[in-house]
């Protein structure tokens, strides 16, 4: 479903990716953790070529591009690879002069072409799938971050991607709304979704994902299922932060 062989990222002199490697299979959740500063979110950004990598290999499906020094794939290319993720941001990023209704409606109208009903019932769903159907006519300054990122979550989807990508989707929350947020994307990961969270939630993502990538200085540290990294990690670092993020002693 995903592979990535390779994958480095420079701006200027700054390497911030030195080299990923990592597979994910359809319908598994992986989630990245790892200190600020990572290049978690910098990873995040260029699978859906937000960013794009200055070398290496991306392939989300049946669509691949190798980068290159100097060389910027084509842009049908980049349609297409893009075309399958959907994308949810920490902060939030809904067009705040149209309803939430509209917001869920505009990748399918501008990107599918689909009809406007068609799109509308469509968003209708989704909207109820992630419990605001009632907020349906409202714009996004008259909702909780919660419910706005639940926006988000249903906008990313409604475009059919074939993998959700998620960067710190709970990080500009409140704390007594992160929970209706970690519901939602904890549903889509029991329906079989393929995803892709950079979370803090270390608890969360021990319980969501099916594997989990530690990242330190632009580099994959340590990786295994969730079982292993966060109770038997193998390498120092990664017990240190987990030591920070969640107040216990790792063996």
């Amino acid at each position: 479903m995903i592979e990535i062989t390779g994958l480095k990222k420079t701006f200027g002199a700054l390497e911030v990716l030195k080299g990923i490697d990592l597979k994910l299979k359809k319908g598994h959740v992986l989630a990245i953790i790892g200190p600020s500063g990572s290049g978690k979110t910098t990873l995040l950004r260029c699978m859906n070529l937000l960013e794009f990598p200055s070398e290496g290999t991306l392939r989300i499906g049946s669509s691949q591009l190798q980068f290159t020094a100097g060389f910027k794939p084509q842009h049908r290319d980049i349609i297409a690879l893009r075309r399958k993720t959907g994308m949810v941001f920490q902060s939030y990023n809904l067009f705040p002069h149209r309803t939430v209704l509209g917001n869920v409606m505009e990748g399918q109208i501008i990107a599918q072409k689909k009809p406007k009903e068609a799109a509308r019932q469509k968003a209708l769903e989704l909207l109820h799938k992630v419990g605001l159907t009632d907020k349906a006519e409202a714009y996004p300054h008259q909702l909780s971050g919660g419910q706005q990122q639940r926006v988000g979550i249903a906008r990313a989807m409604a475009v059919d991607p074939e993998l959700l990508l998620f960067d710190e989707p709970t990080s500009a929350l409140d704390p007594e709304l992160v929970g209706e947020v970690l519901k939602v994307i904890r549903e889509l990961a029991e329906e079989g979704r393929t995803m892709v969270i950079v979370t803090h939630e270390m608890k969360f993502a021990s319980e969501v994902a099916d594997w989990v990538i530690f990242m330190d200085n632009g580099q994959i540290v340590e990786e295994g299922p969730p079982d292993k990294v966060f109770n038997r990690p193998e390498q120092a670092r990664t017990r240190s932060f987990l030591a920070r993020s969640t107040g216990q002693t790792v063996s």
